[in-house]
Protein backbone atom coordinates (compact mmCIF):
# COMPACT_ATOMS: atom_id res chain seq x y z
CA UNK A 1 0.00 0.00 0.00
CA UNK A 2 1.18 3.18 -1.05
CA UNK A 3 0.52 6.88 -0.44
CA UNK A 4 -1.42 8.41 -3.75
CA UNK A 5 -1.51 11.40 -4.64
CA UNK A 6 -3.30 11.32 -7.75
CA UNK A 7 -5.94 9.71 -5.40
CA UNK A 8 -6.06 12.78 -2.92
CA UNK A 9 -6.50 15.31 -5.52
CA UNK A 10 -9.71 13.42 -7.07
CA UNK A 11 -11.12 13.63 -3.25
CA UNK A 12 -9.91 17.35 -2.67
CA UNK A 13 -12.39 17.67 -6.48
CA UNK A 14 -15.26 16.06 -5.04
CA UNK A 15 -15.08 18.55 -2.31
CA UNK A 16 -14.81 21.53 -4.99
CA UNK A 17 -17.24 19.83 -7.27
CA UNK A 18 -20.16 20.02 -4.16
CA UNK A 19 -18.73 23.78 -3.21
CA UNK A 20 -19.69 24.58 -6.86
CA UNK A 21 -22.58 22.77 -7.64
CA UNK A 22 -20.29 20.47 -10.43
CA UNK A 23 -22.30 17.22 -11.11
CA UNK A 24 -19.25 16.74 -14.05
CA UNK A 25 -17.34 15.06 -11.06
CA UNK A 26 -19.35 12.45 -11.00
CA UNK A 27 -20.01 11.66 -14.52
CA UNK A 28 -15.37 10.71 -14.37
CA UNK A 29 -14.83 9.57 -10.72
CA UNK A 30 -18.38 7.54 -9.45
CA UNK A 31 -18.76 4.15 -10.88
CA UNK A 32 -21.71 3.22 -13.06
CA UNK A 33 -21.60 -0.72 -11.13
CA UNK A 34 -24.97 -1.92 -9.32
CA UNK A 35 -22.57 -2.58 -6.72
CA UNK A 36 -21.87 1.00 -6.36
CA UNK A 37 -23.12 2.06 -1.91
CA UNK A 38 -23.25 5.47 -0.71
CA UNK A 39 -23.79 5.70 3.25
CA UNK A 40 -24.82 9.38 4.67
CA UNK A 41 -25.44 11.09 7.57
CA UNK A 42 -29.26 10.59 7.35
CA UNK A 43 -30.61 7.58 8.78
CA UNK A 44 -32.59 6.99 5.37
CA UNK A 45 -28.74 7.28 3.39
CA UNK A 46 -28.24 4.14 2.46
CA UNK A 47 -28.34 3.74 -0.91
CA UNK A 48 -26.64 1.60 -3.97
CA UNK A 49 -26.54 1.68 -7.91
CA UNK A 50 -28.44 4.02 -9.86
CA UNK A 51 -29.86 5.43 -6.48
CA UNK A 52 -26.17 6.25 -5.15
CA UNK A 53 -25.66 7.60 -7.92
CA UNK A 54 -28.39 9.79 -8.49
CA UNK A 55 -28.29 10.95 -4.73
CA UNK A 56 -24.16 12.05 -5.41
CA UNK A 57 -24.98 14.19 -8.73
CA UNK A 58 -27.76 15.53 -6.49
CA UNK A 59 -25.71 16.67 -3.47
CA UNK A 60 -23.05 18.08 -5.87
CA UNK A 61 -26.18 20.25 -7.69
CA UNK A 62 -28.46 20.94 -4.51
CA UNK A 63 -25.75 22.51 -2.21
CA UNK A 64 -23.29 23.72 -4.67
CA UNK A 65 -23.20 27.40 -4.24
CA UNK A 66 -24.76 26.83 -1.19
CA UNK A 67 -21.85 26.09 1.33
CA UNK A 68 -18.30 26.69 1.35
CA UNK A 69 -15.78 23.67 2.07
CA UNK A 70 -12.09 23.80 4.03
CA UNK A 71 -10.62 20.74 4.05
CA UNK A 72 -8.92 19.74 7.42
CA UNK A 73 -7.17 16.41 6.88
CA UNK A 74 -7.09 14.45 3.67
CA UNK A 75 -5.45 10.95 2.83
CA UNK A 76 -5.47 8.70 -0.16
CA UNK A 77 -3.60 5.23 -0.25
CA UNK A 78 -3.67 2.87 -3.39
CA UNK A 79 -2.66 -0.65 -3.77
CA UNK A 80 -3.17 -2.24 -7.55
CA UNK A 81 -6.39 -1.31 -8.54
CA UNK A 82 -8.10 -0.46 -5.28
CA UNK A 83 -7.84 3.03 -3.85
CA UNK A 84 -9.18 4.78 -0.90
CA UNK A 85 -9.64 7.86 1.17
CA UNK A 86 -10.31 9.83 4.53
CA UNK A 87 -11.01 13.04 4.72
CA UNK A 88 -12.49 15.64 7.38
CA UNK A 89 -14.02 18.30 5.77
CA UNK A 90 -15.32 21.80 7.65
CA UNK A 91 -18.60 22.94 5.78
CA UNK A 92 -19.93 26.52 6.05
CA UNK A 93 -23.67 27.04 5.71
CA UNK A 94 -25.36 30.41 4.26
CA UNK A 95 -26.06 31.17 7.55
CA UNK A 96 -23.16 30.72 9.28
CA UNK A 97 -23.14 27.53 10.53
CA UNK A 98 -20.42 25.01 10.44
CA UNK A 99 -20.17 21.29 10.24
CA UNK A 100 -17.67 19.01 10.37
CA UNK A 101 -18.78 15.11 9.29
CA UNK A 102 -16.10 12.21 8.67
CA UNK A 103 -15.80 11.15 5.17
CA UNK A 104 -14.35 8.18 3.78
CA UNK A 105 -14.80 6.62 0.17
CA UNK A 106 -13.08 3.37 -1.72
CA UNK A 107 -12.15 3.52 -5.59
CA UNK A 108 -11.58 1.20 -8.51
CA UNK A 109 -9.65 2.02 -11.29
CA UNK A 110 -11.55 1.51 -13.95
CA UNK A 111 -10.64 3.24 -17.73
CA UNK A 112 -7.47 4.30 -16.38
CA UNK A 113 -9.89 6.87 -13.94
CA UNK A 114 -10.32 6.43 -9.96
CA UNK A 115 -13.73 5.48 -9.89
CA UNK A 116 -15.90 5.75 -6.29
CA UNK A 117 -17.65 2.49 -5.37
CA UNK A 118 -17.89 2.79 -1.74
CA UNK A 119 -18.68 6.59 0.35
CA UNK A 120 -19.39 6.76 3.89
CA UNK A 121 -20.37 9.82 5.97
CA UNK A 122 -20.92 10.44 9.34
CA UNK A 123 -21.05 13.18 11.91
CA UNK A 124 -19.47 12.34 15.05
CA UNK A 125 -21.22 12.79 18.57
CA UNK A 126 -19.76 11.65 21.84
CA UNK A 127 -19.32 8.23 23.42
CA UNK A 128 -20.73 9.39 26.36
CA UNK A 129 -23.51 11.39 24.26
CA UNK A 130 -24.67 8.12 21.87
CA UNK A 131 -23.87 5.01 24.67
CA UNK A 132 -24.18 6.90 28.63
CA UNK A 133 -21.11 7.29 30.61
CA UNK A 134 -18.29 5.54 29.58
CA UNK A 135 -14.08 4.43 30.81
CA UNK A 136 -13.21 4.85 26.85
CA UNK A 137 -11.83 7.81 25.85
CA UNK A 138 -11.23 7.83 21.86
CA UNK A 139 -8.29 9.76 20.48
CA UNK A 140 -8.80 13.17 18.35
CA UNK A 141 -8.46 12.73 14.98
CA UNK A 142 -5.16 13.70 14.07
CA UNK A 143 -4.00 12.25 17.29
CA UNK A 144 -2.26 9.01 15.76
Amino acid sequence: MKHSSELRDVILGWFKAAENGDVSWCDHHVSGNPDLRVVGTDPKEWLKGEKALGFLRNEAATVGGRVKVRIVEVEAYEEGSVGWGLALPEITLLDGNKVSPRWSAVFHREDKDWRMVQLHASIAIGNTEAFGDTDVDAPQPGAA
